[in-house]
């Protein structure tokens, strides 16, 4: 015999299964709704709908540029290397940068303090920046420049042609000094530092500005550069240089004995002396002052890291490589530069390697100076210029001693530390 169902008499009351659905789509209706009131009332408020797609177009494109500039910024550096590697690698673009100066001093030999100061090398085109009041019309192949800017000669490159083969001007003794300090546009710029006071100082971030040192001494290290570099101590941690002092003495007594005359004992391809460049950092008032001094009389060309006193041109450059100069209409991106010119040195010694492996008289053409053979010896550590973040370079074993002296080329290796110095950008007659 079985017990009372305990469900007997309790009724279940169960909902239809469309109940809960209509209801959510009601209050999503009205949600839906109530937003669409509100958007509309902020919309109003804030201007209209025009004004509202306006903004919101504004924003999108900001967007839209904020996440993609990491890849064109990627894609400018590979452009701006390739392009700067292309003009430093091959011998002939030295020569057409010289040329040009050379072709635009001539022309510009009865203007009166015009001097042609910088050089910018895209494809197909040049144009030569010229520091001048009441500049005369340009002869022909040049052409004035149409755009706004520095004052500037231009000239197609498949002109060249007709340039008229010019010597050194009356009174010059030394031929121009360029060196490619970075990326403008799609335009390689050079800076002529012969064509100023002779005294260049780097300033800004610490890392930046010693990289484009470093860059820029490596260029003038290179054979038939027209330069002969000295690198004083203190410029680089792993490697010695002779001290400032010592090197002041030798210039200034070298200077005297010759009566002016900036005799560095080399021979340069034209047959006029090499300029020496001295590069340091960080003179003592009393050291910028004789570094000044020798700048001005010609002898010498000075590069600084860091601030001094003294007339000069300044080069400021910030933490991503941008350097600008405004009194010289110089804004370029030398991010690229450092590894252009290591891929240029290589191909240097790419180029005398071939020169001792070909037999005969042809080989006897092609072999550098015994300078030149040097030059390309002292720039093997360029190598390992470009050390990834993070990796320190190796160090020099305590106690131990250089085998040789550090030069331009060899400042590219990255330094093991920063130097902390405050720079200020200027220009002209500074007071320490």
């Amino acid at each position: 015999m079985t017990g009372p169902d305990p469900t007997h008499g309790v009724v279940i009351a169960l909902g239809k299964p469309g109940d809960s659905l209509l209801t959510a789509l009601i209050v999503a209706v009205v949600v839906l709704l109530l937003l669409v009131l509100l958007l509309r009332h902020m919309i109003r408020k804030r201007g209209g709908w025009r004004r509202f797609r306006r903004r919101l177009g504004r924003e999108l494109a900001l967007t839209r540029r904020a996440f993609g500039e990491p890849l064109r910024a990627y894609r400018r550096h590979r452009r701006g290397v390739r392009a700067l590697t292309r003009q430093l690698s091959d011998p002939r673009g030295g020569l057409l940068v010289r040329r040009l100066l050379d072709a635009a001093g001539a022309a510009l030999a009865d203007a009166p303090g015009a001097v042609p100061y910088a050089v910018r090398l895209e494809p197909g085109w040049a144009a030569v920046q010229i520091a001048g009041r009441s500049l005369p019309e340009p002869p022909a192949p040049w052409e004035a420049a149409a755009e706004r800017g520095p004052q500037r000669w231009e000239l197609p490159l498949d002109e060249q042609h007709a340039l008229p083969t010019a010597g050194p001007l009356a009174g010059a003794d030394v031929r121009p000094l360029p060196v490619a300090v970075g990326m403008a546009d799609d335009a390689c710029v050079h800076l002529d530092l012969a064509a100023g006071p002779r005294l260049v100082t780097v300033e800004g971030d610490t890392a930046a500005r010693s990289r484009l040192l470093q860059a820029m001494a490596a260029q003038l290290d290179r054979p038939g550069s027209g330069a002969s570099v000295i690198v004083t101590a203190g410029l680089h941690p792993q490697h010695r240089g002779r001290r400032l002092d010592t090197a002041l003495r030798e210039l200034e007594a070298a200077a005297a004995a010759a009566d002016g005359d900036r005799d560095s004992g080399e021979i340069g391809e034209s047959g006029r002396p090499d300029m020496t460049v001295v590069v340091c950092a960080a003179p003592s008032p009393e050291q910028a002052r004789r570094l000044g001094a020798l700048a001005a009389s010609g002898a010498v060309v000075c590069l600084v890291d860091g601030r001094t006193a003294g007339h000069a041109w300044a080069l400021r450059i910030d933490g991503r490589g941008r350097v600008v100069a405004p009194e010289l209409g110089l804004d370029a991106d030398s991010a690229p530069l450092g590894r252009a010119v290591v891929a240029a040195v290589r191909a240097d010694r790419r180029r005398l390697r071939r020169g001792a492996s070909v037999p005969g008289r042809l080989r006897e053409k092609e072999r550098p100076l015994p300078e030149q053979e040097e030059g390309l010896h002292e720039t093997r550590l360029l190598e390992e210029a470009e050390i990834p973040r993070g990796e320190p370079a190796e160090a020099t074993p305590e106690g131990a001693v250089p085998t040789r002296t550090a030069t331009g080329s060899d400042l590219l290796a990255e330094p093991t530390a920063a130097r902390e110095r405050t720079t200020a950008a200027s220009s002209g007659t500074r007071e320490e």
